[in-house]
């Protein structure tokens, strides 16, 4: 018979044993498998899950095949199994357990686990090569991170050296203007003044004027 076994090096969720009450409430399955009410609730609306019973207010009632069928769906859901694929693996593992079967009815049902367990190879070879394609994409985001400059001054220092190469430097002399067209004027301010430039001295002109006369 194919059941869920319980991997004693899986999460205490996974690894907790059915406490010993014959049903649970939907909170205790959840805790127990360590699944959210939410997805629980979605499993049995998708006809993966029956409960046994309710209580007098109501509340539905589960037993620990329902603990073995959700622990199992938890550990097809990362391999990508999809609903119907849950659901038809489900029925097999479900008459499997029926207690009248035939030894021809029995030995077809095993073949078809064998199937479904090669399906569940090819789906876990899949994922590991995803995963080592996300192991490389990974290690190549460290590598870049790597490369990048370790303080904020050597960012300053690269941006500062792209500023001064889109600049033309204007040195004295040189035939460079600004654009603001005030260029000139400061070289000519700058050029001492020659001979030529040299303003001759004259007697300023007297601004005294003539008392008045009277």
């Amino acid at each position: 018979m194919f059941t869920a076994r319980r991997d004693p090096d899986a999460s205490a969720n996974d690894a907790a044993a059915a406490p010993p009450a014959t049903v649970l409430q939907i909170g205790d399955v959840a805790r127990h498998v360590g699944l959210s009410l939410r997805t629980v609730r979605f499993y049995e609306e998708a006809g993966l899950l029956t409960p046994v019973g309710r209580t007098q207010g109501g509340f539905r009632l589960y037993d620990e095949d329902a603990l073995d069928r959700l622990l199992l769906i938890k550990r097809m859901k990362p391999l990508g199994f999809t609903l119907e694929e849950m659901r038809a693996l489900l029925a097999v593992r479900d008459e499997l357990r029926l207690p009248d079967l035939t030894a021809e009815r029995q030995h077809e049902l095993r073949e078809r686990l064998k199937t479904w367990a090669t399906l569940a190879e090819e789906k876990l070879a899949d994922l590991r090569a995803r995963a080592g394609i996300a192991a490389d994409f990974v290690a190549g985001l460290h590598d870049d991170a790597s490369r990048l400059p370790d303080t904020p001054d050597s960012l300053v220092d690269i941006v500062t050296s792209l500023e001064d190469a889109d600049t033309v430097p204007i040195t004295r002399g040189s035939a460079a203007t600004c654009d603001d067209g005030d260029g000139a004027a400061r070289a000519a301010a700058d050029q001492p003044p020659g001979p030529e430039h040299e303003t001759p001295e004259h007697d300023a002109p007297s601004t005294e004027t003539s008392p008045d006369r009277t």
